[in-house]
């Protein structure tokens, strides 16, 4: 018993830290000229601007829209998988721009 209480904590946790990396990639994204964000932190396999110091969340280039990898621990591009979201009218919905190289997406 003790150990579901434990796990719906870290769940309820890490739920949390996601929504956080998702509201500082909006704020980021709009304080950073171009499309570089941060200019000296880009994701090593997709090449894409990251917003977190572990490039589990990454920016579009020349889009609005910010990426959460699927499979952070890729290292094969053709395999990479990102969910895109970008807000409309305050809400998050599907990014309508696909990412180049083939980048699977599962929204």
């Amino acid at each position: 018993m003790r150990m579901k209480s434990g796990l719906a904590i870290f769940t309820g946790c890490g739920l949390a830290a996601f929504a956080f990396a998702f509201s500082v990639a909006t704020t980021a994204a709009g304080q950073f000229p171009g499309d570089g964000g941060p200019a000296h932190h880009r994701d090593l396999v997709s090449g894409y601007p990251c917003v977190n110091n572990f490039c589990s969340v990454l920016r579009l280039p020349g889009t609005r829209c910010i990426c959460k990898k699927q499979n952070p621990g890729e290292q094969n591009l053709s395999r990479l998988r990102l969910a895109c979201y970008t807000t409309e009218g305050g809400n998050w919905v599907a990014c309508p721009v696909k990412p180049r190289y083939g980048i699977s997406v599962n929204p």
